[in-house]
C-alpha cells in the first residue's frame, strides 16, 4: 500500500519503531510460523515501510539502543521462541500501543487509522495462539517453563524503554510508560492464564522480571 502522509516528528518516531517490530515479526512468521503470516499483517507492514523514509527519527533519540536490544531479543529461528516472544508478548504489547493511540485525540487521523489496522491484525493473530501453543509448545507447567526461559530477556529489557518513552511521547500524547505497562500486563496475564499458565506463579515471575530480581 503506497500512501502519502505528513507526520510530525513524534508520530514519525512512533511509526519508525512500529515498522521495525512489525517487519521483523512478519519476516519470522513467513519463515517459521506461517499461520501468523496474514494479508492483514502484510498490509500493515507495507503501510509502515512505505511511509518511513529512514531510521533517522529513531537513531537520534535515547530509544535507539533499547529498541535495538528488544529487536535482538526477538530475533530467532526457533518456532517456540517466535511464538512466545513475537506471537504472544510483542503482539500484546503492540495491541496495547495501538489501542492507546487509536483512542488518543492528540494523534493525527492517519496515525489513529494505522492503529486501528494494526490492532485488528494483531488481535486476529492472538486468537490463533491457543491452537498453536497446544500443537507446538504444550500447556500447563511445560508452557510456563518455556515461557519464563524464553521471555526473561525481553521482559527485563522492557524497563529500558521507560525513560525514552516518557521523554518522547508523554508530553505530546499524555501517555505515560507506567500506564502503558499497566495496560500491557492487564492484557498479557489473562491470555497467559487462558493458555494454561498458573496465575499466581505467572504474576510472581513477571513482577520479578520487571524489577530485575528473577
Amino acid at each position: 500500500m503506497s500512501i502519502v502522509v505528513v507526520l510530525d516528528r513524534t508520530e514519525l518516531l512512533l511509526w519508525t519503531i512500529l515498522a521495525k517490530f512489525e517487519s521483523l515479526a512478519l519476516l519470522q512468521y513467513s519463515l517459521y510460523v506461517i499461520d501468523l503470516d496474514t494479508p492483514e499483517k502484510q498490509q500493515l507492514v507495507d503501510m509502515l515501510l512505505s511511509t518511513i523514509p529512514s531510521d533517522e527519527a529513531l537513531e537520534t533519540t535515547t530509544l535507539s539502543l533499547p529498541v535495538a536490544n528488544l529487536l535482538a531479543d526477538a530475533t530467532s529461528t526457533d518456532k517456540f521462541h517466535i511464538l512466545i516472544v513475537q506471537g504472544l508478548i510483542l503482539e500484546l504489547l503492540g495491541q496495547t500501543i495501538y489501542q492507546s493511540f487509536a483512542d488518543n485525540d492528540l494523534a493525527s487521523q492517519t496515525t489513529r487509522g494505522l492503529c486501528v489496522l494494526g490492532l485488528k491484525a494483531s488481535r486476529d493473530n492472538t486468537a490463533k495462539l491457543p491452537k498453536l501453543f497446544a500443537e507446538k509448545v504444550g500447556s500447563g507447567d511445560e508452557l510456563f517453563q518455556a515461557f519464563i526461559t524464553v521471555s526473561r530477556p525481553v521482559i527485563s529489557h522492557l524497563d529500558e524503554l521507560g525513560q525514552g518513552l516518557e521523554e518522547q511521547f508523554s508530553k505530546r500524547f499524555g501517555i505515560s510508560y507506567a500506564d502503558l505497562m499497566g495496560d500491557f500486563m492487564a492484557e498479557l496475564i489473562p491470555v497467559c492464564v487462558e493458555l494454561g499458565m498458573d496465575r499466581r506463579r505467572l504474576v510472581a515471575y513477571l513482577t520479578g522480571a520487571l524489577m530485575g530480581t528473577s
